[in-house]
């Protein structure tokens, strides 16, 4: 699971390479702009490719990890994260309310699957690391940082609207 860190410390990374190599001008709203940006193609994007992967190739190995019995629906699992995937790397290209939509979607879903796994090490005594280690973890720290960061782009986005309309 050390992949999944990576793949967070990477998108932090890249926002401050493309924050300090770009000659645009580093206002409030396009440094928030740029992180939320890479944030959804790090953390939603590549992280869910990543999981697609797994859950579709490695089934064995991700039920071992994970303490849960592998099933057809590790499968169906891989398709949601194929789905979000795809929708971090639509975000390239649509913003706006596209944003809003896909954070909204990946939070709510991480946030539920941060509940099972409580549930499940409470329920079942399930400790394995797949089930209380980094995917819980991320399941609480992602939509945390991208509802934060939403709200902040949203309120800097206002104001950057209202200073471009005088």
């Amino acid at each position: 699971m050390f992949i999944y860190v990576l793949i967070l410390v990477a998108g932090v990374v890249g926002f401050f390479i493309h924050l300090f190599a770009s000659s645009k001008p580093k206002t409030p709203f396009r440094i928030i702009e740029l992180f939320l940006l890479y944030q959804l193609i790090f953390s939603v994007s590549m992280s869910s490719f990543l999981a697609f992967f797994g859950l579709t190739f490695l089934t064995e190995f991700v039920a071992e990890y994970s303490g849960w019995p592998a099933c057809p629906f590790e499968e169906l699992l891989g398709n949601v994260n194929l789905s979000y995937g795809i929708l971090g790397i639509l975000c390239i290209w649509f913003r706006g309310s596209f944003w809003a939509a896909t954070i909204i979607g990946q939070s709510i879903w991480l946030l539920a699957d941060a509940v099972t796994h409580i549930k499940d090490a409470i329920i079942n005594q399930n400790y394995a690391p797949g089930n209380v280690g980094v995917p819980l973890y991320t399941d609480i720290l992602i939509p945390v940082v991208l509802l934060t960061s939403l709200g902040i782009y949203l309120y800097q986005k206002r104001r950057h609207d209202k200073t471009q309309a005088t």
